[in-house]
């Protein structure tokens, strides 16, 4: 035996012990802190396991929750008669109104999202379009609802998305962000939402 070396000393605790967190380090991108001390790093690991069952299930639970619509309101020519017609211009879209109800909602409640937008001087077969929504939640966003590439011929369209507020929504305040983009074009609705 080497002078100075107890096989069974603190020195080898601290190796057993670096290694497992050494090992979650890696398997986590680097994203833990690490504590040296066994029973924070082993309280701090059954915390997050905890909070991240909380956020999977709000996850789970949003996304389960989720159902679209969509239909034409509007025929092309009543469209045209409204926004006017610009054979040179191709084809475009054009928002006409967005709206989110409620404004005020309890967790577990629903909420529902409208966009309703223009398809101009698009040909026959009609033309894809993209229309994209995200949850946000102050500044951060939180989730992509949904992302769809559909076709759309001239008209009025109007896509509705429901969804229903997780159980384990923090209160504060959300927003839907709504995109629609034809092209290198594009359009964008904003609409709030507060969780008690």
């Amino acid at each position: 035996m080497t002078a100075g070396y107890d096989r069974h000393g603190p020195a080898n605790r601290w190796h057993r012990l670096l290694a497992p967190l050494l090992a979650m380090l890696l398997l986590t991108g680097g994203c833990a802190p690490v504590f040296l001390a066994a029973g924070a790093g082993v309280g701090y690991y059954a915390g997050n396991k905890k909070a991240a069952r909380k956020v999977d299930r709000f996850f789970h639970d949003l996304a389960a929750s989720i159902r679209t619509s969509s239909r034409r309101t509007t025929g092309a020519r009543q469209t045209e008669k409204r926004f006017g017609r610009d054979k040179g211009a191709g084809a475009r879209i054009r928002l006409e109104k967005s709206v989110l109800v409620p404004a005020r909602v309890a967790r577990g409640e629903q909420v529902t999202t409208v966009i309703t937008y223009a398809v101009l001087g698009a040909p026959a077969g009609g033309v894809r379009v993209e229309e994209t929504r995200e949850l946000w939640l102050d500044n951060r966003k939180l989730s992509l609802l949904r992302r769809e590439t559909i076709t759309r011929k001239n008209g009025t369209w109007e896509s509705t998305l429901v969804f229903r507020v997780p159980r384990t929504a923090k209160p504060g305040h959300y927003r839907v962000v709504e995109h629609v983009r034809l092209g290198d074009s594009g359009l964008r609705a904003d609409n709030g939402f507060t969780v008690d």
